[in-house]
């Protein structure tokens, strides 16, 4: 299951995080779980560091958006 069809409500916010619109860990601390439990279910491992578990969930999420941009252009 992709990121925008498990979390296809929110791809809004999604894309606000990415921007840096959005701190989704303070906006939305619920849906932010949801996402790392999302990807530690793909075998991503987290930082310590908060800090640094946000800028990395960031950017598999700016990956995965775009990735499916990329599959619906074809």
């Amino acid at each position: 299951m992709s990121l925008l069809s498990k979390f296809r409500k929110n791809v809004d916010v999604l894309h606000q995080a990415v921007d840096g619109t959005v701190a989704l860990d303070y906006k939305n601390p619920k849906l932010y779980k949801k996402i790392i439990r999302y990807y530690r279910d793909q075998d991503v491992e987290f930082f310590e560091d908060p800090y640094d578990t946000y800028e990395l969930v960031v950017d598999l999420i700016k990956e995965d958006l775009e990735k499916e941009k990329n599959l619906s252009d074809i």
